[in-house]
């Protein structure tokens, strides 16, 4: 197919390494002379790229497939992504060209440039122990004021409920001289905040001599106006020695740190198949909140997990309190194909499901609410984004929670000093110092 000046658009779906990959995507195509019209009715091109972490995402993928489909304007649809690598057979609509999974994204200008417009194409492998980090390395964000860096993809470990070491295969990680390269070129093109992204971030692994805590210092030591944020961090890989590093560098490190915990039920975290216990992870956002009393613990939790007893949950609850999140991303258990989790006898209907959810989730904007008020009067450091208020100008403090200004300057990727005023409805806002 002859690419250049065809139009496309792009509907990104599920996490942030999609997201950087949607974003290599854009830059491949529009290396070759494409255009970005971001809008699927205004497309001739449409890529949906998909998720299947639950069966939620999977059925947005499948309805942003069936939208593109139903473009007039639209003469190729592309699906790619994890949904597709483990349903590979979605040729479902006349306009479906070409289906990939997760391990050819970084390919995808190649497949297009073969695509006859008749014979569809399928490329969905299995992963193998050999398969090599693919390259996404992005020098430019479209429409993004901070940069995602993905540094691993691919998951070593087994949780029972989870479908992603399936789709995305065994951990490999990027080398850790384009990591420091590539943050170098980010800066100079203006960045001034870099996260570090992977489906497993913390799991970065060159060789034996070189981890993630090794990255960091390497990071660390990097000259430049800009701050490194971590995605998410597994409980079992974080150690005292990355918490140091990132308290005691408060001018390079967002005090945040997102922990995943799953469930605060050691029954349930054993069901899981996750390494470690409570206990310890109590301990861990102790020793965290002993080096910055201030800082941001947020988590991912599920519930209604199939052997989460009555019992269980109330365990949770309390523990959850002993914790007290400043943020939780709560999850209603989904069952998955492949998974140890699917097999499990399900002792938890739909109507608990739903009210531990609910529980939760107030319980949660409590955690919310008491964590933004220790912030009145305080100063915290922001990072303005791009505003959608005529009225207001926001960015994230270095805590990772958003703050919003009343001023009628523009901000845009600058860092100010803002002093918190007052908190509404669990918004912060502030005034510039």
């Amino acid at each position: 197919m002859l690419v250049k000046n065809k139009t496309f658009s792009i509907v990104t779906l599920g996490c942030r390494t999609n997201g950087v990959e949607s974003n290599a995507i854009n830059n491949q195509l529009t290396d070759s002379g494409m255009i970005n019209v971001n809008d699927i009715n205004k497309s001739e091109i449409c890529i949906v790229n998909t998720c299947c972490v639950t069966k939620r995402a999977e059925a947005k993928s499948r309805y942003s497939i069936m939208k593109a489909t139903r473009s007039k304007l639209c003469k190729v649809v592309i699906i790619v992504g994890c949904y597709s690598q483990i349903n590979k057979n979605l040729i479902l609509d006349r306009k479906v060209g070409i289906v990939l999974g997760t391990k050819y994204k970084s390919s995808l200008i190649n497949y297009l440039k073969k695509y006859d417009g008749v014979h569809p194409i399928i490329a969905v492998n299995n992963f193998s122990n050999k398969d090599k980090f693919e390259n996404y390395v992005i020098e430019n964000y479209h429409n993004n004021t901070r940069a995602f860096l993905k540094i691993q993809d691919g998951c070593n470990f087994m949780c029972s409920y989870c479908v992603i070491p399936f789709a995305r295969g065994r951990q490999r990680s990027l080398s850790h001289k384009k990591i420091i390269e590539t943050i170098k070129k980010l800066v100079s093109n203006g960045y001034k905040e870099i996260v570090l992204t992977g489906v497993n971030t913390a799991g970065y692994f060159e060789n034996k001599n070189y981890q993630f805590y090794d990255l960091l210092c390497d990071i660390n030591l990097l000259s430049g106006s800009f701050r490194v944020r971590i995605s998410s961090l597994e409980p079992f890989q974080i150690n005292h020695k990355i918490i140091d590093l990132i308290t005691t560098n408060k001018e390079r490190w967002c005090q945040h740190f997102h922990i995943c915990i799953q469930s605060a039920c050691n029954q349930i975290i054993s069901d899981m198949k996750r390494k470690y216990t409570i206990t310890a992870f109590i301990e861990l956002c102790r020793y965290i909140r002993s080096k910055n009393k201030m800082v941001s613990i947020t988590t991912d939790l599920i519930v209604g997990f199939p052997t989460e007893s009555n019992d269980c949950f109330k365990e949770s609850l309390i523990n959850l309190k002993l914790i007290n999140f400043s943020d939780m991303h709560i999850f209603p258990f989904s069952l998955r194909p492949f998974t140890a989790a699917a097999k499990l006898k399900n002792i938890v209907s739909d109507q608990q499901k739903t009210q531990r959810f609910t529980q939760m989730s107030s319980l949660n904007k409590m955690f919310k609410n008491q964590y933004l008020n220790t912030f009145r009067s305080q100063t915290v450091k922001v990072l303005f984004e791009k505003s959608t208020d005529i009225n207001y100008q926001s960015g994230h403090s270095e805590y990772f929670f958003n703050v919003k200004v009343k001023t009628n300057k523009h901000l845009t990727n600058e860092f100010h000093r803002v002093k918190i005023t007052r908190i509404i409805d669990n918004q912060a806002f502030g005034v510039l110092i």
